[in-house]
């Protein structure tokens, strides 16, 4: 595959990239129903963990190469996304109660020490604190990128049309099926 055609998903806990990721390319993508997540590969998704790498140069050479397997992957690593200008997507939220339930699923979807680290890394003491986060990054990313999908929409059940006006493609059954397989799983 051409490096030029990944989509980065970047986005924060909780706000339903994974899903937004295996929608775009489903290949190893599968659904939790423990915890009504989606899980990904471990190499596909070591952007979810950036701290894990030495430097960027290192990112570089890593989307390069699951680049050649996969044509999406998730990330947290905004402030690299910015400074090599990559044309990404992410996801914003500005309903309140949508935030903390995004914030009650980060927690409850992870074991505690990620939870902790998470804690650590932004502040956030509390659900409502890390919703007030997730509030604030939607404001700030949008300075970042064009390419957003509402998390609003994505727990109505509007994600299949917001993500193909996004890319301009009729995503496949199969990506439709996921999706609805993930909403029935929210219930």
């Amino acid at each position: 595959m051409d490096p030029s055609s990944l989509k980065i998903v970047c986005y924060t806990g909780g706000t339903c990239g994974d899903l937004v990721t295996a929608l775009i390319d489903p290949l190893d993508a599968t659904l939790n129903s423990e915890f009504c997540t989606v899980i990904h590969d471990t190499q596909r998704a070591k952007l979810k963990k950036p701290h894990l790498f030495d430097n960027d140069q290192e990112k570089i050479i890593y989307l390069l190469e699951i680049s050649k397997h996969y044509r999406s992957v998730p990330s947290h690593d905004l402030n690299f996304h910015v400074a090599q200008q990559h044309d990404f997507i992410s996801i914003t939220v500005v309903d309140r109660d949508v935030a903390v339930w995004a914030a009650e699923r980060f927690k409850r979807c992870h074991r505690p020490h990620v939870w902790e680290e998470m804690q650590k890394v932004c502040g956030a003491k509390s659900i409502e604190d890390y919703a007030e986060i997730l509030i604030h990054y939607s404001a700030m990313v949008q300075k970042h990128t064009a390419k957003l999908i509402q998390l609003e929409d994505i727990v109505s059940g509007k994600l299949i049309k917001s993500l193909e006006d996004l890319l301009k493609v009729d995503l496949p059954e199969h990506s439709k099926n996921f999706y609805q397989a993930w909403l029935d799983m929210q219930q």
